[in-house]
C-alpha cells in the first residue's frame, strides 16, 4: 500500500516522522510536477534553503517544504572494522549537531525578506531539546565524538555537510568521517551510497550538493572515542600579539606566522578587528586533550562576564552604529531588541548591569517624564561637540535610554528635532573614535597587549564557541571565501596583506572607517577535501578562510560590503561557503571553474533528478543550470 504524504501543517511545512513519508513526499512532489525542498535550521542564506515561491500557509501548492523535525533518531553505534576503535553511527538528517534553535520566531538571512516578509518570520522548527542533539548522545550514552564542530551547532546534520561547512582545523575533516549517506532521488526511491560502492560518483556529488542531488535521508559518520579541549583566548593589538607574528614582519623566531599558526594548531579561530587605530586580534587556540570525566571544566565566554547583558549591550551599541544615518530605523530595530525574551527578563536590572557590564559606573540620569527629554538630549548634543565619545561619556546614555527608557518617551523621541543632528553628530565622531567605542567590548592590555582567558571543556561544548551568540540579539550574515593554500607558498600572508591595503584606504580616519566598517572579521583553516565534488575545500590542498561579517539590524545591503572583497581576493582563486552569501550578480562560469569536478556533478544532479524537482530559481542563476 502506498505510504500517505504527511499532510501541509499550518505553518506551511510538511513534517514527515519516517523515511517512507519523506520519500512519499518526493513521488508527489515529481507526480504533480512540484518543487520540493528541505529546510534545516535556516543557518543558509534564505533562498539557498526555499522553494521560490515560499512564504510559510500562503505557499503555492506546487511547491512543498519539508521540515524534519520529527526525524531525529539516532541508531545504536556499530563497530568499523576498518578503523579500529571508532563506530560507525547512522543519524536521521534531521538530528540537530547541538541544541537546536528553538524559539517563536526565525532570523531570515535574506536582505528586505523573501515574498515582501520581514527578516523575521514564524519559525517551522517545532522540536529541538538539547538531550535529542547528535553531539550530547554521543558523549552522554556511548563516550563518542565526532572529529571537528563548526563554531556553532545549532544545525542539523544534512544542512552542516550539504553547504560544506568545517570547523576550524587543518587535522580533522566532518567530510572524511561520512562512511554512507541514504539519499532519495527526484522519483523517489532511496538509495545507500558509499565512496567505495557501486555508484561512488553520487556519493561524492551529494554530500556537498546543498539538496540538489536527492534528499539526504540519513548519514553514517564515524566517530571516535569522546575528547576534551584545553585551550586560550589572547586579546591584544595585531602587532603585539603573544602567540603570533600576524602580519610576518616583526622578526621573532619564536612566533610563528599566521600560516604555521593554523596549521600547527589543532583548532583555531581568530577575530580580526582593523579599524583605525584599533587594529585588534581576537585569537582562540584549542588542543585536543584526553576525555577525563573527573577534570574540572572550565567555559569559554565569548563576551566579557555578563553574557546575556554583554550581549545586549553589543546589540544595541551595533545597532545603532548601524543606522547612523537613520534615527527612526536605528529606534525599529532597537524596539526588536527590548521585546527580546532575554531583555525582557532582566528588565528590572538591565540598566544597572549594562553599565557595569560597558563602562563602569556613571552618573547620568535617564530622563523619566516627557518634559525632561529635551533638554536631555540637548545636553547630550552638547557633550558630543565638546568631548571625544570615550566609555560613559555620551553614546551609552544614549543608547541605554533608546533601550530601556518607556514607550511614551521613545515615541516623544522620534517627534523631537533634536534627534536627526544628534545622530549626525555621532556618525560624524564615530570614524575617529571607533578605537574606544569598540574597546568596551573587545579589551586587550596596556597599549595593546594580551590579556588571556583560559578554558578547558568537552569537545562537542567548546568547539562550538559561538553557540553562545543569540541569533536574535547578535544576527551576523557573511560571504566566506575558501582560498586554497600549500605551506610555504606565502598565499596566506598575502591575502592578509590585500585585505591591509583595503583596510587603510586613503589613510584617514574616515576613508578607513568606510572599508572596515565597524564589524570583525574572521579568520579559519579547513582541511583540504578530496571526496567531494563541489566541497570549497575540494581537493587535495588545505583552505584558508576570511568570513566578511555585516551585523543584520544595519541599515543598507550586505553585499555592497561582501564585493569589495569578492573583488580584491578575487585574484586568489577563491571559492564560496554555499550556504553564505555568493558573490552577485552570479558569474557561474567564473565560480566553478575553481571545481575541477563540477561537470561530474553536474551529470549526477542531471540523471538522479530528471524532473528538477529539487532545483530553484536561486540555484539556476548561481550554478548555470
Amino acid at each position: 500500500m502506498p505510504t500517505t504524504i504527511p499532510p501541509r501543517d499550518a505553518d506551511g511545512c510538511h513534517h514527515p516522522t519516517t523515511e517512507a513519508e519523506l520519500a512519499a513526499l518526493v513521488r508527489h512532489a515529481r507526480a504533480a510536477g512540484a518543487q520540493l525542498r528541505v529546510m534545516g535550521s535556516t543557518h543558509s542564506v534564505w533562498k539557498a534553503i526555499v522553494t521560490d515561491s515560499f512564504d510559510g500557509p500562503a505557499t503555492p501548492q506546487n511547491e512543498l517544504t519539508v521540515v524534519l523535525d520529527h526525524y531525529v533518531q539516532i541508531a545504536e553505534p556499530k563497530a568499523d572494522p576498518a578503523h579500529p576503535g571508532t563506530k560507525l553511527v547512522e543519524v536521521q538528517a534531521g538530528c540537530h549537531l547541538g541544541l537546536s534553535p528553538q524559539r517563536p520566531v526565525q532570523g531570515r538571512i535574506d536582505p528586505g525578506g523573501s515574498s515582501g516578509t520581514d527578516e523575521l518570520a514564524p519559525a517551522p522548527w517545532h522540536d529541538g531539546e538539547w538531550e535529542q542533539s547528535l553531539t550530547w548522545q554521543l558523549h552522554e550514552k556511548w563516550k563518542l565524538a565526532l572529529c571537528d564542530l563548526g563554531g556553532i551547532s545549532h544545525q542539523t546534520v544534512a544542512g552542516f555537510i550539504s553547504t560544506g561547512s568545517a570547523g576550524g582545523t587543518t587535522k580533522w575533516s566532518v567530510h572524511a568521517a561520512i562512511e554512507a549517506l541514504r539519499v532519495i532521488d527526484g522519483e523517489g526511491n532511496v538509495h545507500e551510497l558509499r565512496e567505495s560502492g557501486p555508484d561512488a560518483d553520487w556519493f561524492r556529488a551529494a554530500g556537498v550538493g546543498m539538496g540538489l542531488c536527492g534528499v539526504i535521508s540519513t548519514v553514517t559518520f564515524r566517530c571516535e572515542p569522546t575528547f576534551d579541549i584545553t585551550g586560550s583566548e589572547t586579546i591584544s593589538a595585531a602587532n603585539k600579539s603573544d602567540v603570533l607574528d600576524f602580519y610576518g614582519d616583526r622578526g621573532n623566531a619564536n612566533l610563528p606566522n599566521l600560516e604555521r599558526f593554523l596549521l600547527e594548531n589543532d583548532y583555531v579561530r581568530i577575530m580580526w578587528w582593523p579599524q583605525f587605530d584599533f587594529d585588534r586580534l581576537v585569537v582562540w587556540q584549542a588542543s585536543r586533550a584526553e576525555y577525563d570525566p573527573e577534570t574540572k571544566l572550565i567555559p569559554y565566554k565569548e563576551i566579557a562576564s555578563f553574557p546575556v547583558l554583554s550581549q545586549v549591550a553589543a546589540s544595541m551599541l551595533l545597532t545603532v552604529l548601524g543606522n547612523l544615518k537613520d534615527p527612526e530605523r536605528a529606534i525599529a530595530q532597537l524596539k526588536s531588541i527590548r521585546q527580546h525574551p532575554q531583555v525582557v527578563a532582566n528588565s528590572g536590572d538591565l540598566q544597572s548591569k549594562l553599565r557595569l557590564a560597558t563602562t563602569g559606573d556613571t552618573d547620568d540620569d535617564l530622563p523619566s517624564e516627557e518634559r525632561h527629554l529635551h533638554p536631555w538630549l540637548d545636553a547630550i548634543a552638547a557633550r558630543l561637540s565638546r568631548d571625544p565619545i570615550t566609555s560613559g561619556a555620551a553614546w551609552i546614555p544614549l543608547i541605554e535610554f533608546l533601550v530601556t527608557g518607556a514607550d511614551d518617551l521613545i515615541i516623544a523621541a522620534m517627534t523631537l528635532p533634536i534627534l536627526r543632528p544628534l545622530f549626525r553628530k555621532l556618525a560624524e565622531m564615530v570614524p575617529t573614535r571607533i578605537d574606544s567605542i569598540l574597546g568596551v567590548f573587545v579589551g586587550a592590555g596596556k597599549d595593546g597587549a594580551s590579556v588571556t582567558q583560559y578554558f578547558q571543556d568537552r569537545s562537542f561544548l567548546g568547539l562550538p564557541m559561538d553557540n553562545q551568540m543569540d541569533d536574535l540579539l547578535m544576527p551576523t550574515w557573511f560571504t566566506e571565501l575558501w582560498i586554497p593554500f600549500t605551506p610555504g607558498d606565502g598565499k596566506v600572508q598575502a591575502v592578509i596583506d590585500t585585505m591591509r591595503r583595503l583596510f587603510a584606504a586613503d589613510g584617514t580616519a574616515e576613508g578607513a572607517y568606510e572599508e572596515t566598517g565597524f564589524y570583525s572579521y574572521e579568520l579559519y583553516a579547513a582541511k583540504a577535501d578530496p571526496t567531494f565534488f563541489l566541497s570549497p575545500a575540494t581537493g587535495h590542498e588545505d583552505v584558508f578562510r576570511v568570513d566578511v561579517f555585516w551585523f543584520a539590524h544595519s541599515a543598507g545591503n550586505p553585499q555592497k560590503l561582501f564585493k569589495k572583497f569578492w573583488d580584491a581576493l578575487e585574484p586568489f582563486g577563491y571559492r564560496a561557503h554555499w550556504g553564505k552569501f555568493l558573490p552577485t550578480p552570479p558569474n557561474p562560469a567564473k565560480l566553478l571553474a575553481r571545481y575541477p569536478d563540477f561537470d561530474r556533478w553536474k551529470a549526477v544532479r542531471a540523471r538522479v533528478d530528471p524532473g528538477n524537482v529539487f532545483l530553484t530559481q536561486y540555484w539556476r542563476e548561481n550554478l548555470g543550470l
